[in-house]
């Protein structure tokens, strides 16, 4: 068996900032932040760890602690649950090029086990894959919810992952994102990282970072499946690896 476990924002989905103006205004509910002094870049970053940033502007990162640390998300995912739904039908949700015949040919395949690496809060991460129509595809995960570290969530959806998959053993484990963090935690996990410039990050800003596999979005089917059939060390010389 083979793990494919995807990022979401920027991946699979974009949402025009929905999750963003959810967490400032968790933010604002909950600690009485002014919204001005907010912008905390969120790329490949968990949700625990944007809130402790955006706190820590104000020197308050100790308050990110029970029972305010429950308040904030549970603030936040109420909150992200209007944004998304307001998304859905305005419009501004978007299913990137090439996911969902990417995933349907996966899913098809039985060697290969969906799964999520995001740093959304698990309830986060099931609400933008529910308003997207993509939840179906996806079994098992490391969330922001577990850890705030991406490695370590990364460790943990395989973990899971492998769970999910026993008695069968697990051969490979791969990490799809679109952001340097991504690529940098992934590998630290142990994974083999595609990196898909579907996003706010090009390819030339992806292929410093070296991903075991770079394209343009995930239209890239004839080189992404044998990616993941043969693995990284694995492929023929013909389909190349980094581009």
């Amino acid at each position: 068996m083979r793990l494919v476990m995807f990022d979401i924002d920027g991946t699979l989905i974009l949402t025009a900032g929905a999750g963003m103006r959810a967490f400032y205004r968790a933010l604002q509910q909950t600690f009485a932040l002014p919204a001005g002094a907010l912008a905390i870049d969120p790329d490949g970053k968990t949700d625990p760890l944007i809130a402790r940033e955006a706190l820590a502007r104000f020197g308050m990162e100790d308050r990110l602690q029970s029972p305010n640390r429950e308040a904030l998300f549970a603030a936040y995912i109420d909150a992200l649950e209007y944004e998304m739904e307001q998304a859905r039908i305005g419009g501004s949700l978007r299913i990137l090029p090439g996911v969902v015949e990417l995933l349907a040919a996966l899913a098809s395949r039985p060697e290969f086990a969906l799964g999520l690496v995001t740093g959304n809060l698990e309830s986060g991460a099931r609400i933008k894959l529910g308003k997207a129509g993509l939840d179906r595809y996806f079994h098992y995960g490391g969330y922001g919810s577990d850890h705030e570290n991406r490695t370590a969530l990364t460790r943990t959806a395989i973990d899971r992952g492998t769970k999910y998959v026993a008695p069968a053993g697990v051969e490979k484990a791969f990490v799809v994102g679109d952001t340097p963090l991504d690529i940098l935690h992934g590998r630290a996990a142990g994974a083999s990282v595609i990196a898909v410039a579907s996003a706010k990050y090009t390819l030339s800003d992806l292929a410093p970072y070296e991903p075991d596999l770079l394209v343009p979005d995930l239209t890239a089917r004839n080189r992404i499946l044998p990616f993941l059939e043969f693995g990284a060390t694995q492929l023929p010389n013909s389909m190349g690896g980094l581009t």
